[in-house]
């Protein structure tokens, strides 16, 4: 009964049962321009107020403060978010900004943590959550801000437990939000995924769509990720199990983030493109998320 209500539910149009990749209509790709366009589209777009108010933001940031504020102009905050951004950040070194905005590096690999706390799923079926969760903070600092200060200069609120906290309960609330037509016990359905990035597509740069995997699906993961921008990739064996997001590339490789583990890890960028895969005992690839 409930593999029959399952594949009556994907082919209804909810997302992918496990047994079946999703059924999903082909569109082209259009790649996110840079954060440094995407914030003077902001600016033309504003009141002549809030545009001197975000410009003199902008002119009054320290040298190491104004990519991150020009980031949060890009992901589409008002000019007030981005003055109380830019007064919480003000001041700080390039080490604490590092570890409060960025919670991983696109470039390296190893474990993923802040102040020692890992950036992990909670339990077992909300790696889907997590790579949404991932995509937004890589995206946004202000979004990071909130997870690892709770937006306040208060040292007591910038702790591994209250950051564990937020990051926790911040899954829920996004768990609740891809599963509003699917058990959250059987984890989360592409569609649901692409349906909540698309609530973010302004920080992002651009919406997203689910595709079953395909050479030409994977070909244009493969480029999006390798433009800087995330991409969740659903992974299994005879079924699809776990997700990953693609967020970047390294000469031949593909950079990920597993939330299972709380890991950044490399993938051969050809190996991917043609199907292949081997993330924690996964070998298959079923669908991906992808910008288009």
């Amino acid at each position: 009964m409930l593999r029959a209500t399952a594949m009556l539910v994907s082919l209804a149009g909810y997302g992918i049962s496990p047994q079946s990749p999703p059924i999903v209509v082909h569109q082209d790709q259009v790649s996110a321009a840079s954060p440094a366009t995407r914030a003077e589209e902001r600016l033309d777009a504003m009141s002549t107020a809030d545009r001197d108010r975000v410009q003199a933001t902008l002119a009054a940031a320290g040298r190491d403060e104004r990519p991150y504020v020009v980031e949060v102009v890009a992901a589409g905050h008002s000019a007030a978010e981005v003055a109380s951004f830019a007064r919480l950040i003000s001041g700080k070194r390039p080490r604490w900004l590092q570890t409060h905005l960025d919670l991983l590096d696109p470039d390296g690999s190893g474990w993923v943590a802040y102040r020692s706390s890992p950036v992990q799923q909670p339990d077992d079926t909300s790696c889907g959550p997590m790579t949404i969760l991932m995509a937004r903070a890589i995206s946004d600092p202000f979004y990071s801000l909130y997870l690892t200060t709770g937006d306040t200069t208060d040292r007591a609120d910038a702790g591994a437990e209250q950051f564990q906290a937020r990051l926790t309960a911040e899954e829920h609330r996004i768990h609740a939000e891809t599963n509003r037509f699917w058990p959250q016990s059987l984890g989360s359905t592409p569609l649901g995924m692409s349906n909540e990035l698309n609530r973010y597509a302004a920080a992002l740069g651009t919406r997203y769509q689910a595709r079953p995997a395909d050479g030409s699906t994977l070909s244009d993961a493969a480029e999006a990720a390798g433009n800087g921008q995330p991409v969740p990739v659903l992974i299994g064996d005879w079924i699809p199990r776990h997700y990953i997001l693609l967020i970047g590339r390294a000469g031949g490789d593909l950079i990920y983030y597993e939330p299972g583990y709380a890991t950044v890890g490399h993938i051969s960028e050809q190996d991917f493109v043609q199907g292949k895969i081997d993330v924690i005992g996964f070998h298959r690839i079923f669908a991906v998320v992808r910008p288009h």
